[in-house]
């Protein structure tokens, strides 16, 4: 058996993989591809059974993402690009002040965790600052040409209160209700401040006693901020995030209306945030790839309503983004499908209008 984290493209499963409520992810045989290996996250299997016998990979299926994944590797996605976004004042404005609310939630996430109280006030100054600067019409893009191997629990969680709180704009929720799924972002992950570091930062194999501890984050966050004044929604979605619509989440295996709305907006920002990042065990994917995973792979697991509308939204924030296909083409996205955002209409350089919904082998699979 193998942990999830050391999973790796081109290796072979030797057992059906299953979900936690017995639905089959991926057959015996299947040589894996990153697909494979984000649905393995996404349904919380911690481990499966690869076959170290080379003689095996002539029996394997075929992964119709093969080619889409071999030309991913052709470029390498983790150099940051010298382009106008990046060089523009605004760009330069925006990582300023990310910096600056970086260091700050860090040193308020640790005062919580060290003298168990919550400072309201400091709290929702800062989520204040953090809504404000999700007003750029370029955050996305911004946060894209920001990303590093170095992600930290303190940055993903910033990213995270970002995400939720344009989510919860999109979404057309109250003001108030924004500024709770901020906080709530912010601080969903604070029960890892708490567990282990050696084993939260480990890059090989998790034992299962380590697995468990990393999954206590999720309730010793919640006794963090059980008995102080923020909302029972707040509360709940840092409870609850890894809550998967099926049941087959945790810590407390809820499904559909039992968990709380608040969760089921964090998880889909979480993991779009986790996906589109450095990890030990995945170099980071492009957001339409993760748009694509997600379209494939989480309806079902994740609240639809809500995705729905975070999907078409995110794709329409990169409309007149330069990027380059996987034939090595490039072109600006002049179009988004509503019922297939990660396949948008891209202009060519020489003038041609590429479709990619009907371009099965070709892919969006880096900015320039």
């Amino acid at each position: 058996m193998l942990a999830a984290t050391e999973l790796k493209e081109g290796m072979i499963v030797a057992r059906d993989v299953f979900s936690n409520d017995g639905t089959l992810l991926i057959p015996n045989r299947t040589n894996l591809s990153s697909n494979h290996i984000i649905k393995i996250n996404v349904y919380s299997v911690h481990e499966i059974a690869i076959f170290v016998d080379e003689s095996f990979k002539g029996n394997v299926i075929e992964d119709p993402y093969e080619k889409f994944d071999r030309e991913m590797k052709l470029i390498d996605t983790t150099q940051e690009k010298e382009n106008t976004i990046a060089r523009s004042p605004e760009f330069q404005s925006f990582t300023e002040n990310y910096e600056h609310q970086l260091d700050i939630v860090e040193t308020q996430l640790k005062e919580i965790v060290h003298t168990g109280r919550i400072d309201g006030a400091a709290l929702y100054d800062l989520v204040a600052d953090i809504i404000t600067a999700t007003n750029t019409g370029n955050l996305f893009s911004f946060l894209c040409r920001m990303r590093s191997s170095d992600d930290v629990t303190f940055s993903h969680s910033l990213n995270v209160s970002m995400l939720a709180s344009i989510l919860g704009k999109w979404l057309e929720l109250p003001v108030h209700t924004t500024t709770e799924l901020a906080i709530a972002g912010l601080l969903h992950d604070i029960g890892k401040v708490k567990v282990n570091q050696d084993t939260l930062n480990k890059a090989g194999k998790l034992t299962d006693e380590e697995f468990a501890h990393i999954k206590k984050h999720t309730t010793l966050g919640y006794q963090l901020v059980a008995d102080s004044a923020l909302s029972l929604g707040v509360k709940h979605a840092i409870l609850m995030h890894h809550e998967k619509m099926n049941g087959a989440g945790y810590p407390l295996g809820l499904s559909l209306d039992r968990i709380h709305d608040y969760a089921k907006i964090i998880s889909i920002v979480d993991i779009y945030d986790a996906m589109t990042a450095e990890r030990p065990y995945h170099k980071r994917y492009h957001p339409f790839h993760v748009i694509r995973m997600f379209e494939e792979e989480c309806y079902g697991v994740l609240d639809s309503t809500y995705l729905e509308v975070f999907l078409e939204r995110i794709a329409h924030n990169f409309l007149d983004d330069l990027v380059m296909l996987s034939d090595h083409n490039q072109g600006k996205i002049i179009f988004v499908h509503h019922r297939n955002p990660s396949q948008p209409i891209v202009q060519l350089d020489n003038g041609k209008i590429v479709d990619l919904q009907h371009e099965d082998a070709l892919s969006i699979i880096d900015f320039i």
